[in-house]
């Protein structure tokens, strides 16, 4: 019997589908160039050109963000999550957490533990967001029993203070366009991680923003980690829209009480 795979769904799947409508597009264009002789043989050839370069660039584009969501990211995440030094007893918290990218691994790794996500599940950001699926993905991974999921906003998580060991978060805290809502759920994951506790954002931009602020809050240690090379291949073929890097710090362990 073939083994049953997790679904992670594909990331802006909206997006994802404009690049291959206009790569389709502008193919059909291409290959009627013959049809717009009419304008004449110099102006036919230029947006026959300018058709095929739309065609490549827009289909290699949504090629490029499918592989992302169906493998990169896959494939990615235990090198993500080794950035923080693991016990396998902590209480961890995925804030935007989707279909479970982060949340099962972190499980994997916790069998003494436990993995708490929290999400809005709005399909725009992800196909196929829904809690269900989440905990689909969960019994795939055989971490079922140690995974649990709340519907909440990054900006007021329903959890006391010091609640987790361990905060992340997976190309979320872009989704909120004003610096003062990302400034508020960078707030909120300090308050219910416990003191010693580690965080750490994955996402596309406004990694300094993040440092910047994790610093303010009293983070230790606080670093921003990227691929120096695929950072600038990301940044040249995407015009610089995605620039994909992980921010970790440590919060300040609470002084004792003499």
């Amino acid at each position: 019997m073939r083994r049953q795979r997790p679904s992670y769904g594909i990331d802006a799947s909206g997006l994802v589908r404009t690049f291959f409508v206009t790569g389709a597009s502008a193919l059909l264009v291409a290959l009627s160039a013959g049809h717009f002789l009419w304008l004449g043989g110099l102006v036919a050839g230029a947006l026959s050109a300018l058709a095929w370069i739309v065609s490549a660039y827009a289909l290699g584009m949504g090629c490029y963000m499918l592989y992302g969501s169906l493998v990169a990211k896959v494939r990615g995440r235990d090198q993500l999550l080794g950035l923080v030094p693991w016990s396998g007893s902590e209480a961890v918290l995925d804030v935007g957490c989707g279909r479970g990218l982060l949340l099962t691994a972190a499980a994997r790794r916790l069998p003494f533990g436990r993995a708490v996500g929290i999400d809005l599940w709005r399909a725009k950001d992800q196909s196929g967001n829904r809690s269900d699926a989440t905990l689909a993905n969960a019994r795939i991974e055989g971490v079922a029993e140690r995974v649990e999921v709340h519907t909440g906003d990054a900006r007021q998580l329903p959890f006391m203070e010091a609640s987790f060991d361990v905060v992340v978060s997976h190309w979320v805290v872009h989704n909120l366009d004003k610096s003062a809502d990302r400034a508020r759920a960078l707030e909120e994951m300090a308050r219910v991680l416990k003191p010693g506790g580690w965080l750490l954002i994955a996402d596309i931009e406004h990694h300094g923003e993040y440092v910047h602020r994790l610093n303010d809050l009293g983070f230790v240690g606080v670093r921003h980690v990227v691929s120096r090379f695929w950072d600038q291949v990301r940044r040249f073929i995407t015009f610089g829209t995605f620039r994909p890097g992980t921010v970790i710090g440590q919060k300040v362990v609470a002084p004792s009480v003499a």
